[in-house]
């Protein structure tokens, strides 16, 4: 059965890892991805490496972000090589990007510059701040937006001060919009025969991650603030309790739900309404959330996630990446999967991000190495052999590679 994107061809500029996600996302649906890099390749293939991979190897992130694509490598610099990049945008669908505005206009492949050798192309550019506004053209990754979204001044302890999250909170988000944009503007497409160009910005993202801090900035003006691993439902059993030997998060927040927890930690559950979710740190609030905490120290996590999980609540131990990758539940998902690719001795990888009765996400082979596909890629597309060697002869593309 064909996949959701089968026939998509999308050329991917983008580097690092919210566009080329975002790319990935859609191969994994069935696109034809080829990947555009420059000569000494994206800058993901040597970030987020660890200790354990060789020197010359490139790192597992992208690894995770560009498999099934075919890589490219031609300079955009150089006319010969923009003029034949055009000829093979000129048979894709989607053109995905993440320069900084203004980029891609100087190489001569922006919007318009595309749109005339592909008029229903569906361009995507993605950027820290759009491309408009006083910050549109400052550069962008994602700690920097964590910091200017509000989303570290809401993260964090008030005694230790705003904290940066421990993984990528803007950037994979981000291309899980831009991939949903994308897919979006293509079935627009099929509709009404008209591409379009879509401007995502990083910050808009990260405002949409904290759609509850901003309601409450436009109904009452507060900004929300630091607390610590309190819920923002701001109610009493809705934290992350510290136990005997860890910590267990619990999410009840209806009066019912924390009556019953304050029952199962043997406490008064009309507590519930004596804490005031307003003033937290008043006396008698923090009195009764101290009380709260030094019940659960008395059992073990999982102790307790069993009795809570029992009664109905929603509650889990606080678990890291490696025991979460054990959980038998994910053997029953697809996120968790070995590359049918690799070798049978290379590491799990992630896989597709949700399960279906019919198609769904495949993972389609592993990633390239820089400019490996240039040729076959370039021949595909439309050029002859004499013009294949003239960019080989003006610097354009890399020289023929031996046996």
């Amino acid at each position: 059965m064909p996949q959701a994107f089968d026939g998509i061809r999308i050329l991917d500029f983008s580097q690092v890892v919210s566009g080329p996600y975002a790319a990935q996302l859609l191969g994994n649906q069935g696109a034809g991805v080829v990947k555009v890099e420059p000569a000494h390749g994206d800058q993901l293939r040597k970030i987020f490496k660890t200790g354990s991979q060789p020197a010359d190897a490139d790192s597992a992130a992208y690894e995770l972000v560009n498999r099934g694509k075919r890589s490219v490598a031609i300079d955009l610099k150089n006319p010969a090589g923009r003029d034949a990049i055009l000829k093979v945008a000129a048979g894709c669908d989607v053109l995905l990007e993440n320069f900084r505005p203004g980029a891609m206009a100087r190489l001569g492949l922006d919007y318009e510059a595309v749109r005339a050798v592909r008029p229903d192309i569906v361009y995507c550019s993605i950027s820290g701040y759009g491309q408009t506004g006083p910050l549109a053209g400052e550069p962008a990754y994602d700690g920097t937006i964590q910091a200017i979204s509000g989303m570290m001044a809401n993260n964090g302890h008030p005694e230790t001060g705003p904290t940066r999250a421990g993984f990528l909170p803007v950037d994979v988000p981000s291309a899980f919009l831009a991939a949903y944009a994308i897919a979006a503007a293509l079935f627009r497409r099929a509709q009404t025969g008209r591409g379009q160009y879509i401007d995502l910005a990083m910050i808009d993202t990260a405002i949409l991650m904290q759609l509850s801090v901003f309601s409450r900035v436009f109904t009452d003006g507060s900004g929300g603030g630091l607390i610590g691993n309190r819920s923002t439902a701001a109610v009493l059993t809705a934290d992350a309790f510290p136990c005997s030997d860890g910590h267990i998060a619990v999410s009840a927040v209806t009066r019912a739900q924390g009556r019953t927890v304050l029952e199962l930690a043997g406490l008064d559950p009309d507590l519930w309404d004596e804490f005031d979710p307003e003033n937290p740190a008043a006396p008698r609030s923090q009195e009764i959330a101290d009380l709260v905490c030094d019940a659960f120290r008395k059992r073990p996590m999982r102790e307790w996630e069993a009795r809570l999980r029992e009664a109905g609540q929603s509650a889990s131990c606080v678990l890291d990446a490696k025991a979460v990758a054990g959980l038998d539940q994910m053997a029953h998902r697809a996120v968790f999967r070995d590359d049918p690719a690799a070798n049978p001795a290379a590491p799990r990888t992630i896989g597709g991000a949700f399960v279906a009765n019919e198609d769904g996400p495949e993972i389609s082979g592993g990633s390239s190495a820089i400019g490996a596909d240039t040729e076959a890629v370039l021949a595909e597309f439309g050029l002859s052999g004499r013009e294949i060697e003239a960019l080989r002869e003006a610097g354009a593309i890399p020289a023929a590679q031996g046996p």
